[in-house]
């Protein structure tokens, strides 16, 4: 979209939301990540948020809530667990 129609037909309201959106997921990101992967690979010991300010600013935006709940493999063995603790808990994300 042209600027000149951003000016005359978005609402500022959703150019906020944009600006937003861009705040929590910048532009390059994932490239970023696909470059901090490379280097881990030829050795780099480092942090990606040390090298990369999008990757910094990724993590900066993940919510509190769901830092510490459990992913992968091990939210895998949490659910199919026996004799567990009998809660019929699951992952939000999973829900619906």
């Amino acid at each position: 979209m042209p600027v000149y129609k951003v000016y005359t037909e978005m609402p500022q309201e959703e150019l906020i939301k944009w600006g937003h959106y861009f705040r929590k997921r910048p532009v390059g990101w994932r490239e970023d990540q696909r470059t901090f992967l490379l280097l881990q690979a030829a050795g780099f010991k480092g942090n990606p948020e040390d090298i990369f300010a999008t990757l910094r600013q990724l993590k900066e935006n993940i919510p509190a809530e769901t830092k510490a709940l459990p992913k992968g493999k091990f939210l895998d063995m949490m659910l199919t667990a026996t004799d567990g603790d009998g809660s019929d808990w699951t992952p939000p994300w999973m829900n619906g």
